[in-house]
């Protein structure tokens, strides 16, 4: 375990809030509070303040509530910060990179494709799959994309960025932008994205899936079945593994701090600029760990799951894995691993899986 000494004493603190004795806990959190944050805090103080001090919140009961880190106002955006992380965590752009290789499988094949891109942010995932497609377009003539998202200035900037790309391509492209979380589309959104899709719908969610509201423990194998009713051709999954969806908080703070530890090293790998890699550090990855720790358990945004648990809810939705096709991994540093299955590939660094990218197909016979 990374920073062990730290870790046994958070874990600690962490069984006596469970245990109610938030009394016990309060000195040992407050002992791993800084005075002040800056690039040359070490990654083990970094972490032990962030989790020490969401912990703290907890127990004092000033953060009741949550939100969409994406949709919240401050001093940098959150989607921006996850510009910035994208440059320096290689298993991020490789995610997108494996998933558009089996779209690109997809879309190829069929004369006019469509596109259900679920939370498509400022659109660099989609922005560099129509250069791909254009090079070798296939049978493509018309694609249309049906873009959603809940930041509504973030998917007018996307919807624009493919517009202006339009007029170079080799194929006419449609865009439908929907304002919306893919939770929240009713029945007759649906209906119409099966309509338009035509029988040649891609389905794709990159870092968004779980984000979803959390009504009970199969929100999401609902969700997931929905989009299998769509019949998609095949369905890209990204997602970062580890479990923060547990409501025993001891397990989440064990999974947290694996997770955010390992990934503090990875970006200290990185060509980032000392002060990008603290703002990813303490800006992007400090407000995820504050919503995972810090924020009532029924209203955190933050709840990644374990590639196991994804596997399972697809297995639910009756998706099947997708055939393996030939990928491209250049964008992979030697200091990281990519393990690449039937419909599943796991992206690690030091033998611990980071993202986990699926690809699996709703049109088996039902």
């Amino acid at each position: 375990m990374l920073y062990e000494d730290r870790y046994k004493l958070i874990l600690t603190a962490c069984q006596d809030i469970r245990r109610h004795r938030e009394q016990l806990a309060k000195p040992g959190l407050a002992s791993q509070l800084l005075h002040a944050l800056d690039p040359d805090v070490p990654n083990d103080a970094l972490l032990s303040h962030i989790v020490a001090e969401s912990l703290l919140r907890r127990i004092d009961h000033t953060l009741l509530s949550g939100r969409n880190l994406y949709l919240q106002p401050g001093k940098r955006s959150q989607i921006d910060l996850f510009d910035l992380l994208r440059r320096a965590i290689p298993a991020v752009p490789q995610g997108y990179a494996i998933a558009n290789q089996y779209q690109l499988h997809s879309l190829r094949a069929a004369r006019t494709p469509a596109l259900l891109e679920i939370g498509i942010g400022k659109g660099t995932q989609v922005l560099a799959l129509l250069a791909e497609l254009a090079r070798d377009p296939g049978a493509v003539e018309r694609l249309r994309i049906f873009a959603l998202d809940p930041n509504v200035a973030v998917l007018e900037e996307s919807t624009a960025a493919i517009e202006r790309l339009g007029p170079a391509l080799p194929f006419a492209v449609e865009v439908f932008p929907l304002p919306r979380l893919v939770e929240t589309c009713d029945d007759d959104e649906f209906a119409r994205f099966a309509a338009l899709a035509e029988g040649t719908l891609t389905i794709n969610a990159a870092y968004t899936l779980h984000h979803t509201v959390r009504r009970d423990a199969e929100s999401r194998t609902r969700l997931l079945s929905r989009l299998r009713s769509l019949r998609p051709r095949v369905f890209t999954l990204v997602e970062p593994n580890s479990d923060h969806d547990t409501e025993h908080l001891t397990r989440r703070v064990h999974h947290c701090w694996q997770h955010f530890a390992t990934v503090f090293e990875l970006v200290d790998r990185s060509d980032a600029s000392p002060d990008e890699k603290f703002a990813i550090k303490e800006g992007f990855f400090g407000r995820e760990v504050r919503d995972i720790l810090g924020t009532c358990d029924a209203l955190r945004c933050e709840r990644h799951e374990p590639l196991e648990s994804w596997l399972l809810r697809l297995k639910k939705a009756r998706f099947e894995p997708h055939e393996k096709i030939d990928l491209d991994f250049d964008d992979l540093p030697d200091y990281c691993e990519a393990t690449n299955s039937r419909g599943l590939v796991r992206l690690s660094y030091r033998g611990v899986p980071i993202v986990a990218v699926f690809a699996y197909t709703g049109t088996e016979a039902e």
